[in-house]
């Protein structure tokens, strides 16, 4: 009886063994990680070792230097389409649960599209390329307004073209 107990005691120490050290993670400088624990946000990490409770926790890691690039975006008024967009945006994530929860990159990319279609309803297209200080200006500011919910905080913003979309009619 004790052939049998002993290896298998030995297999089953082995595979415990070999789990437990698979729930020990490493989270590299340039990232931050979320602790979920039992599917519910927990506690955010710093960069390290860290070890998860089996069955309990699950580790998201992301980037916390992030950079967010429109390339060319159309500008639709009125289902026309008036102008292209082209924009460059760096951010840090300071809150990792407030950026997790949400989608940031999806709601920066309608706010810089909502607030170009505000600016073109209001002086148009004509020379708007002229006006990227004023309109890298109104993006700032509408982003920063929202730094706290979102979860980040803006560490630059490059707007490279702006560029009318000359009608057919």
């Amino acid at each position: 009886m004790l052939e049998v107990l002993y290896p298998a005691s030995i297999v089953i120490f082995a595979l415990s063994l070999l789990y437990l050290l698979s729930r020990i993670k490493l989270i590299p400088q340039s990232k931050t990680g979320l602790i979920q624990r039992y599917g519910i946000y927990y506690k955010p990490i710093s960069p390290g070792f860290h070890f998860l409770v089996p069955f309990v926790d699950k580790m998201v890691v992301f980037d916390v230097d992030r950079k967010l690039n429109l390339n060319r975006e159309i500008v639709e008024i009125n289902g026309e389409p008036r102008a292209t967009l082209s924009v460059q945006v760096a951010y840090k994530v300071i809150d990792e649960k407030d950026y997790h929860d949400k989608n940031v990159d999806q709601f920066m990319r309608s706010l810089l599209i909502d607030i170009t279609k505000e600016y073109i309803k209001n002086y148009g297209t004509s020379g708007i390329s002229q006006q990227k200080i004023a309109l890298t200006t109104r993006y700032k500011g509408a982003i920063l307004n929202r730094v706290v919910e979102w979860g980040i905080d803006l560490s630059e913003i490059d707007l490279l073209m702006v560029m009318e979309i000359p009608s057919h009619q």
